[in-house]
């Protein structure tokens, strides 16, 4: 966005200085000095619109694949509280959707498990989420099985 008001102050004063160098072209030899200048200006004009254009969809291509990877993490994280078994474990899915004509969203499991039949659970659920809408995901495994956890909590 700042980018945007940047580009956006700098053609205005662009715009002023080429209305007053305009304006002072008198004799036949400067105007045509003054076309070839005033032409120079109306393609740096169109040149920077066109990069403030480019920005601006890069930025909100950006916006929209980080929207999409919230809304992929908020609904891991209920399936992972509405499940009664894994309701108490320490575990926080991460999702990251990169910029690209297909991008595959990364999902980061971390957290501790106390049993191997536990983290293939949560390997199953997460798998069945994140296939729904779209089936282009990834999923990094950095659960570990800690047997410690069963003997604190009892």
């Amino acid at each position: 966005m700042r980018l945007f008001r940047f580009s956006l102050a700098g053609l205005f004063a662009l715009l002023a200085v080429v209305e007053v160098a305009w304006t002072q072209a008198t004799s036949p030899a400067a105007a045509e000095n003054g076309a070839g200048s005033g032409l120079f200006a109306l393609v740096f004009v169109i040149g920077l619109l066109a990069i403030t254009g480019i920005a601006v969809k890069l930025y909100d291509m950006k916006r929209k694949r980080e929207d999409e990877g919230v809304a992929l993490q908020a609904r891991l994280s209920d399936a992972l509280l509405t499940e009664p078994s894994l309701a108490r474990l320490p575990i926080t899915p991460t999702v990251h959707v990169p910029l690209g004509p297909r991008p595959q969203a990364v999902i980061a499991l971390t957290g501790a498990v106390p049993t191997p039949a536990l983290h293939d659970a949560v390997l199953g659920l997460v798998i069945r989420e994140a296939t729904f809408p779209r089936g282009n995901c990834r999923i990094e495994d950095r659960l570990f099985v800690d047997t410690l956890m069963s003997r604190r909590a009892a």
